[in-house]
């Protein structure tokens, strides 16, 4: 009996030092910097993170999907979670981003250079489920060229995908202007930040999740990234910080 008990404590200190995150794609590489910064001060945990489109990963978290907390790349995806039953609290800001004009086929990163004939793709994230293209669109349209480019437009499944397709195929696209921090990518400097006033602000936002209640590593890592420490961190890769 006493054996049984023990494997079962050893099983439980096991999975509460295991946290599992669902993140929006533009956090990719920031998380990196996070993620090895909180492990120095909790050496027993392991942190899984799952990046994805933030409407993609709210389907996956309704259908079942243990994932302890979510980060969202917008307010309103993680607002769902909480009304629907499946976030133990409002969602609360933790950065706000940008979104980056890039080009590594020499074009100039602006607005007005979509329209040049020459430029035949623009990757953008998908509307639907990627904030950041969903701002891409607002921008377009607020600076009156949508209806010209608009048959130029190739949606990414997420931020992430549209930075991939960028560098590999895309003529210009709109990305995460956070992921041109990273080191591995500073070698691509022909980029723009798009002008924040023709969108809504990208402010993100977090809930714990259901399945995170019992995980106190998941109210830990909440907690630190609203830490000046972390907040620090998202400004190094060119987000604002909240406080």
């Amino acid at each position: 009996m006493r054996s049984i008990f023990l494997l079962l404590a050893f099983a439980v200190c096991s999975f509460a030092s295991t946290l599992n995150v669902a993140a929006a794609a533009n956090a990719a590489y920031v998380l990196e910097e996070i993620k090895s910064e909180f492990i120095k001060l909790h050496p027993d945990a392991k942190i899984n993170i799952t990046l994805g489109s933030s409407g993609k990963l709210v389907a996956q978290i309704k259908n079942g999907a243990p994932f302890d907390l979510f980060l969202s790349a917008n307010i309103d995806f993680a607002d769902v979670l909480y009304k629907d039953g499946f976030a133990l609290n409002k969602p609360v800001i933790y950065t706000s981003g940008s979104v980056a004009i890039l080009s590594v086929r020499g074009y100039e990163p602006s607005l007005n250079s979509l329209k040049n004939k020459d430029i035949k793709t623009i990757i953008i994230a998908n509307p639907k489920t990627a904030p950041y293209g969903a701002a891409t669109i607002e921008a377009f349209k607020n600076a009156g060229i949508y209806d010209e480019i608009k048959d130029k437009i190739i949606e990414a499944n997420s931020i992430g995908d549209a930075l991939n397709q960028t560098i590999k195929a895309g003529d210009i696209g709109f990305v995460a202007a956070s992921a041109l921090k990273a080191e591995q990518m500073l070698q691509y400097t022909n980029y723009a930040i798009l002008d924040g006033s023709l969108h809504t602000s990208i402010d993100q936002a977090m809930v714990i999740l259901n399945h995170g209640k019992e995980n106190k590593l998941a109210k830990d890592f909440y907690d630190y990234l609203l830490s000046k420490p972390a907040q620090d961190i998202f400004v190094k890769f060119g987000y604002k910080a909240i406080n």
